[in-house]
């Protein structure tokens, strides 16, 4: 049995024939032989009593220890949809430190049919074997599945969601103690809002007083089959009721307000945008390519986990939605300590479909020919029109102000005030800031320490090339395939100067003579590039010093996304749909630790007199 970590998820050793599954090392079955979907109905819809309380709820939030084959998941969002009418939502929770790989749980699937519907869509969205919180969108955006590949008591100790109700999934308490631990049931307690439930197949005596002891209700009640009793309990309290109408105002239109705008539509609140400029997309989210690829860590931090969790969601999103080119992120090993830190991930195990060696072929995909530097492979990561992401995010019917600048916000009875150029004043009931450079306008914002930095970057029409990239690469710049006949080489971090507008052959320059000489030779051949005649955009970035975004609330119904320095594409969409969830008050998709990381609180503020 290998077990997880924050490299890669465990595994353990499975059968399947008869149309069971069996763990070897548990010794113990994921479902009923007889009837695993009857089974599962009985102990935890019906132990949950799911059928009526996903009825009268707006949102609802189920969580599991175990996601195993996905079977609860499948017959809950069965349910859901039965008992839907358009309106309501689902968040599903599922901690698995030893998932299943697809292949195994498309078999399992099988035998059963009936759910086919339902199984064939998330056979599609399950996410690759790799350590983290993968967050997955189903059924039109009603349910959210948040998979969490770790150790069960570890997830749950960094966890902050709460939960109406709860499968407990884990196999025999007498095989797997660890998930029957009364640190892990405590974990569990603190998880659950007051009235919530829980329900499992054990009626094991020392299971039912640890979960007595942390603070449930509980009781047996008939169990399943051949199993005599089964055990439910109940958290004491009242529910306090879901926030369901409340008028959301947007500040920006680049990919953090984007993607706030497309998370709280997808959860039936109607957001409105209001944007500088006559368009989305014209500040650093108007290039006409960027590259995706995570920033892995050689030890378990905050800011790695992000990054990965951020990289998977943002890539599918891309996929979805149709801007991303079919080609990988390469990332060469320059500068010197750059190669150190890939060669310490390439020795730690990762998985190969996140990060492998720089192989020959792939050197062939950058200049058609060997370039004799090291590197390695993201093979799940590629380029984006970032242009049309953006505006494929904010659907036609959202509203939006265009050619305004915010004056001033000002705290109202109700929420806040924002003072247009205008002259026009807006009310709303929560108010987000996803602008970058027009923060150190607002009084509410300058206050706050951050690093304001021009990039520009250099286009390159495919005919003054004299091999083309078909794959993006990195260095201490990088290189990207042709997006509308034109390579994008990026991008120059230009520290406290005054903002231009114009295109600067010295930065242009700057571009070219980053790309290593073995690429430049390769790429240019003999042509002479002329800076006075190079095209490219210039564009203002801002991060804080420990170059975590800012994501959470400032003051009360003001809230923020912003700080993404030039990993904007990568970190927005995953963080505009947490920053949704969190003014929502339902579950964000990432851990306390990284939350804590991100909080606009935590960067130091220089308050003027």
């Amino acid at each position: 049995m290998k077990k997880p970590n924050y490299i890669s998820p465990g595994h353990f050793s499975t059968s399947f024939s008869d149309g069971v599954l069996r763990s070897k090392d548990f010794n113990d079955i994921y479902f009923s032989a007889d009837n695993g979907v009857n089974e599962s109905n009985h102990v935890y819809i019906e132990g949950n009593n799911l059928s009526q309380r996903l009825l009268n709820s707006q949102h609802f939030t189920i969580s599991e220890l175990g996601f195993g084959s996905g079977l609860n998941f499948l017959l809950t969002w069965k349910l859901f949809n039965k008992v839907n009418s358009g309106k309501r939502y689902l968040d599903y929770i599922s901690i698995e430190g030893f998932p299943l790989n697809k292949s195994l749980i498309r078999k399992v699937h099988s035998k059963f049919p009936e759910l086919s519907k339902y199984s064939n869509q998330l056979l599609n969205s399950l996410p690759p074997l790799w350590s983290g919180i993968h967050r997955i969108h189903l059924n039109d955006d009603k349910i959210r599945l948040t998979l969490i590949y770790e150790e069960v008591f570890e997830a749950l100790k960094k966890s902050n969601f709460q939960s109406d109700a709860w499968f407990l999934d884990g196999f025999n308490p007498k095989t797997n103690k660890e998930m029957w631990d009364t640190k892990v049931l405590s974990e569990v307690f603190r998880l659950t809002k007051p009235s919530g439930t829980f329900s499992t197949f054990s009626s094991a005596g020392h299971v039912r007083r640890d979960l007595e002891k942390v603070g449930f209700n509980v009781k047996k009640i008939d169990g399943f089959g051949f199993k005599k009793e089964m055990t439910i309990g109940k958290k004491c309290g009242e529910k306090k009721s879901n926030i369901s109408h409340m008028n959301c105002l947007v500040i920006g239109g680049g990919i953090a307000g984007a993607s706030i705008a497309y998370s709280l539509k997808t959860r039936g609140v109607h957001p409105c945008i209001i944007e500088k400029e006559n368009g989305f997309a014209c500040g650093a989210s108007g290039n006409l390519a960027a590259v995706q690829y995570p920033r892995l860590s050689t030890v378990n931090t905050p800011a790695g986990r992000l990054s990965l969790s951020c990289y998977r969601y943002s890539r599918n999103l891309a996929r979805q939605l149709g801007v991303a080119l079919e080609d990988k992120s390469i990332i060469l090993g320059l500068p010197e300590r750059e190669k150190i830190k890939q060669n310490k991930l390439l020795s730690q195990g990762w998985p190969e479909d996140l990060i492998r060696k720089l192989k020959e072929e792939d050197e062939l995909e950058i200049t058609n020919s060997k370039i004799g530097i090291d590197g390695i492979v993201h093979d799940f990561g590629g380029t984006i029109r970032p242009i049309e992401f953006v505006h494929k995010l904010i659907s036609e019917n959202v509203e939006r102000i265009l050619g305004n600048e915010i004056i001033e916000i000002i705290r109202s009875n109700n929420g806040w005030s924002v003072k247009l150029s205008n002259k026009d004043i807006i009310h709303t009931d929560i108010l987000i800031l996803a602008c970058s450079e027009g923060l150190r306008k607002l009084k509410q914002t300058s206050i706050f320490n951050l690093q304001y930095t021009q990039g520009q970057i250099t286009y390159l029409e495919n005919k003054k090339l004299k091999n083309i990239p078909k794959a993006n690469f990195s260095f201490s710049g990088y290189v990207t395939p042709p997006v509308e006949n034109k390579i994008t080489i990026g991008a120059t971090f230009e520290k406290n100067t005054n903002k231009r507008d114009f295109i600067s052959e010295e930065a242009n320059q700057t571009n070219l003579n980053n790309i290593p000489d073995a690429i430049s030779k390769r790429l240019f051949g003999s042509k002479k590039i002329n800076l006075n005649n190079l095209d490219g955009r210039v564009s203002m970035r801002v991060s804080t010093f420990d170059r975590m975004p800012m994501m959470g609330q400032i003051d009360e119904n003001l809230y923020i996304l912003s700080a993404l320095g030039a990993r904007g594409m990568i970190m927005a969409p995953l963080l505009g749909d947490a920053l949704a969830s969190i003014i929502l008050g339902q579950p964000s998709g990432l851990d306390q630790e990284v939350v804590k990381a991100c909080d606009p609180n935590r960067v130091e503020r220089s308050f003027l007199v």
